[in-house]
């Protein structure tokens, strides 16, 4: 036990050097006399993020408890004189608690995501509009429609008369839930087929395993409280290998799945530390390496000793998963975001349209001036996206002066303007990464303005859905030449 917690410390301690190390970096100065880029989680993606991570959190736990009950509890809680009955009724209360949860989430997320996608004020009609026009707010309400249905099966399964098959209606009502959360993940702008299931296996494999770690705690403060020490031992030297076998399952298949999403997200190692995706990943793996070693002692202890502080342990550290997944899910992935940050190099891309050169040298008394006009230029600049009308997106656009800003939305009739925040007057170099939010044919284009002028533009292929694009003011020096 007090090894654990050494670990645990130690690894808490370690993910919060790795954090902060990473934001440093990304803020620092860069080789060859470059500006310093910054990129940071703004205050702005805090709470959607901690939204979004209860909703996952409260859908994978439902499923879980689903499977749990189904795969574990009915095939081994029937020992001695213990109330197997009763602690079914009580998992399904607590589903219906998670159903609870998903709708107070979904009302935090939703609003966040309507002022975000459009630039306005939050109204009662803006939010009108993101729940019934947006494929954000159709997702929250067919999750919210198959949460209910998952909870109602099953509490309808837990009649004593009822047939086992309708613990398997709960089990495919539950797989379709989860599928609502792979429907608003980055596998879905993949317009691939193979992220998207390897996503959704990802969720059923991570419900498989969460599920016993609601579970036991569940146990362990109801029904098996109340029973003689001899029938509890016997019932938890049952059902934790019973559920043992079922997470190794899930682990396997979480580490395979996972995997997938790593090498299609995260391109290389520095964008482990140098993106906030990067940076929410390694404290997702860390946490989760912390949980697989808790799990493996829980293994040994088959329900004696200190399992239930252990479950506990787990339980707690699961959560902290889902807050670190729900910022996976908002922030945009690791290989888009850096790609804009080596992008803000001057002529790093081909295609980018540059300002052009001045065709009579200026005064001898005004190079400074000029300078300063040409670097103060970017301040009145925006990023427009604009394409097919009803094309979903998600991105991530600023200066190296003013920091970035995440943002999601849907295409109109017009061009969607973000206005670049500037710092003291001045932006800097631009950059901005977006990406369609789901499998579809529409077109996608990215412009970079500044006064008016289309200073950099490309456009998402109908093959890949995702465009990087990228600005820098002419130098003092460049503005110099005769």
């Amino acid at each position: 036990m007090r090894l654990t917690v050494v670990l645990g410390v130690v690894l808490i301690l370690g993910l919060a050097v790795l954090w902060f190390a990473g934001t440093a970096h990304a803020q620092g100065p860069h080789q060859h006399g470059a500006q310093p880029t910054q990129i940071s989680l703004s205050s702005q993606d805090v709470l959607p993020g901690i939204a979004h991570g209860v909703t996952l959190g409260a859908a994978v736990f439902l499923a879980g408890l689903v499977a749990f009950v189904t795969l574990v509890w009915r095939p081994e809680g029937r020992v001695g004189d213990a109330d197997q009955e009763k602690a079914i009724k009580l998992f399904c209360r607590s589903m219906w608690v998670l159903v609870a949860l998903l709708v107070v989430a979904g009302l935090v997320e939703l609003p966040f995501y309507a002022v975000r996608a459009s630039g306005e004020a939050l109204s009662l009609g803006l939010l009108r509009e993101a729940l019934f026009d947006t494929r954000v707010g159709q997702l929250w309400s067919e999750r919210l429609v198959f949460g209910i249905l998952t909870a109602a099966v099953a509490s309808y399964a837990s009649q004593p008369w009822r047939s086992s098959y309708w613990w398997m209606a709960a089990l495919v009502a539950s797989a379709l839930l989860l599928m609502t959360l792979t429907q608003q993940s980055h596998a879905a702008a993949e317009e691939s087929f193979l992220p998207v299931v390897a996503d959704w296996l990802h969720v059923m494999a991570a419900s498989l395993w969460m599920g016993g770690l609601l579970g036991f705690p569940i146990l362990l403060i109801g029904p098996l409280r109340a029973m003689p020490i001899e029938t509890r031992a016997e019932l938890l030297g049952r059902a934790v290998p019973r559920f043992s076998k079922v997470a190794t399952m899930a682990v396997m298949s979480l580490i395979l799945t996972g995997l997938v999403a790593v090498l299609l997200h995260v391109p290389n190692f520095s964008a482990l530390i140098d993106t906030p995706y990067g940076r929410a990943l390694s404290i997702k793996l860390g946490l989760l390496a912390f949980l697989l070693t808790l799990g493996a002692q829980n293994l040994r202890l088959r329900g004696r000793g200190p399992f239930g502080r252990f479950v506990g342990a787990e339980l707690i550290l699961a959560i902290g998963i889902f807050v670190a997944t729900g910022f996976l899910t908002s922030l945009p992935p690791a290989d888009a975001a850096q790609q804009a940050i080596e992008e803000t190099t001057p002529n790093s891309l081909e295609g980018i349209r540059q300002p052009p050169m001045p065709k009579s040298p200026l005064p001898p008394n005004a190079s400074n001036t000029s300078a300063q006009s040409a670097t103060e230029a970017a301040s009145n600049a925006v990023v427009r996206v604009s394409g097919t009308p009803g094309t979903e997106y998600s991105g991530v656009y600023g200066a190296e002066a003013g920091g970035t800003t995440t943002v999601e939305g849907t295409l109109g009739a017009e061009p969607k303007d973000y206005e670049i925040k500037a710092k003291d007057g001045v932006s800097g170099d631009i950059s901005a990464a977006f990406e369609r939010t789901r499998p579809d044919t529409g077109s996608l284009k990215v412009e970079i303005v500044v006064d008016g002028e289309v200073v950099a533009e490309r456009e998402a292929s109908e093959e890949r859905g995702r465009v990087t694009v990228s600005w820098s003011p002419p130098s003092e020096a460049t503005r110099e030449i005769p």
